[in-house]
């Protein structure tokens, strides 16, 4: 059987596709970790100032966090100011800050700039919105660049905005190096890997929000994708969107234990050509 694209959505009965990579709030499944993580970045942001610190593991779901925090706080009085992918040094970060708080795309030193930056912030209080600052893989960041983060949540120098900084675990220990930044710091959460039952709670939340009437998954390949991926929200996505267009190929009613693992051992079989073929380089 040749799959297309829509071949395997009409297979499932899906109106979209459930598993994709790129974060989409529609999808976002309130597991517990993710409950308690908003609840702590609403207060540490809206009510205490400050930097807010977000780590967890590569695709553990930080980016979605942030997505969904952008939609509570929108309309609310609240502005998020969000720079996914932060240059490492200060008047560069700055700069990226201030044209995503739509600033004039300007250079020169990090003084000027983070003056600038401050402009922008005092003028959108002046019209009644909040900013909020959200950066993304701030691990990394210099030492340079996180005093100057600090510096943009002092509310007594001028135009100021609360922060949320996300990034891998390494980044709560690069923040502890520097006290000035680390006593900025009003609160610190981790988010962990999903356990068995969220994994079928997620991959079943997903598919309905995808359109599907019904039960894709069995409670056994949800098990398996949970042991094959150990709940890393990214490598759930990518195993089950590779199972649903398999499964269609294969003309199966429902995905099944086998075609996990199969698909988990063609991955590791994968990579391992990969690597034996990187020694037989070196």
């Amino acid at each position: 059987m040749s799959t297309t694209g829509r071949d395997y959505l009409r297979h499932w009965g899906l109106a979209e596709p459930p598993f994709l990579i790129e974060p989409d709030p529609r999808f976002a499944y309130e597991r517990s970790d993710h409950r308690e993580a908003l609840a702590r970045m609403l207060f540490g942001l809206t009510q205490l100032g400050g930097l807010v610190l977000i780590t967890g593991e590569i695709g553990c779901g930080k980016t979605m966090l942030a997505e969904t925090l952008r939609g509570m706080l929108s309309g609310g009085g609240y502005r998020i100011v969000a720079v996914p992918n932060p240059p490492r040094t200060s008047a560069a970060l700055l700069g990226a800050l201030l044209e995503a708080a739509g600033g004039p795309v300007a250079g020169g030193s990090a003084a000027r700039l983070s003056g600038l930056v401050r402009e922008q912030l005092a003028d959108a209080a002046a019209h009644g919105q909040r900013v909020v600052l959200a950066i993304d893989e701030a691990q990394r960041l210099d030492a340079r660049a996180l005093d100057e983060v600090r510096m943009l949540t002092n509310p007594g120098s001028g135009g100021s905005a609360p922060t949320v900084l996300l990034g891998q675990p390494e980044l709560s220990t690069h923040i502890g190096r520097y006290p000035q930044v680390a006593q900025r710091v009003v609160v610190r959460f981790h988010l962990q890997p999903m356990n068995a039952e969220e994994v079928e709670g997620y991959i079943g939340h997903r598919s309905r929000v995808a359109g599907s009437p019904r039960r894709l998954f069995t409670r056994r390949a949800t098990a398996a994708v949970h042991e094959e991926t150990g709940g890393t929200p990214r490598l759930v996505n990518l195993l089950c969107a590779n199972a649903l267009f398999v499964g269609a190929a294969r003309s199966e009613d429902q995905i099944g234990a086998d075609t996990i693992r199969d698909l988990a051992e063609d991955r590791r079989r994968s990579e391992h050509l990969a690597d034996r073929g990187h020694d037989e380089r070196s």
